[in-house]
């Protein structure tokens, strides 16, 4: 039974590696573009949210495919408290990718009104302020964009934690226990 469905499908399978890259980009660009010159940080600042945004879009559709697409079993060999530690993994992995960008829109909402919106994604979209915040008076705004600020930098070491957890995981699995995990996301053969 194991073997009829060990692979992810392959929209869930590129959506997954997608997500994991822009990720692992935005970890790396994020921890360091405030120590950049202004230049580079000209050209970071709007790659990183726009690389947010992108994931908050890749991963609510994931969610969609997942409610609608059952992925397959977990090896029938786990025990049940590495279930449950991939299910809460996982859970918390997918609170982050939704909340990340969230928090991001929210320091960027957080600054004086800008007429055209919050930032521009791409260069193509401009994505509009969240107006509860953007609308607040200049004290109230500086003392949420700090907050927001202190919470995405909070979130960027969670994060970081969850995905060493996941990929220690899956190599766990893979290498330790003999079981084909990596091909269930499509790397290698099951």
């Amino acid at each position: 039974m194991f073997k009829e469905r060990a692979r992810y499908s392959a929209v869930a399978i590129v959506l997954h590696w997608t997500i994991a890259a822009l990720i692992l980009a935005n970890i790396g660009v994020g921890f360091v573009m405030e120590g950049l010159p202004r230049p580079m940080k000209e050209v970071l600042v709007p790659l990183h949210i726009s690389s947010g945004i992108t994931i908050l879009l890749l991963t609510v559709a994931r969610v969609l495919w997942r409610l609608t697409h059952r992925p397959p079993p977990f090896s029938p060999h786990l025990a049940a408290w590495e279930r449950a530690a991939a299910h809460t993994v996982h859970a918390l992995l997918y609170g982050l990718m939704i909340g990340m960008p969230l928090v991001g829109w929210s320091i960027i909402s957080a600054h004086p009104p800008r007429a055209a919106g919050a930032a521009t994604i791409w260069g193509l979209i401009r994505l509009p302020a969240i107006a509860p915040i953007s609308h607040l008076d200049e004290a109230a705004q500086k003392a949420a964009h700090q907050f927001w600020v202190s919470a995405h930098s909070a979130g960027g070491w969670l994060l970081c934690a969850l995905l060493a957890l996941h990929i220690a995981g899956a190599l766990k699995h893979q290498w330790m226990d003999g079981h084909p995990e990596l091909a269930r996301m499509g790397v290698g053969r099951g």
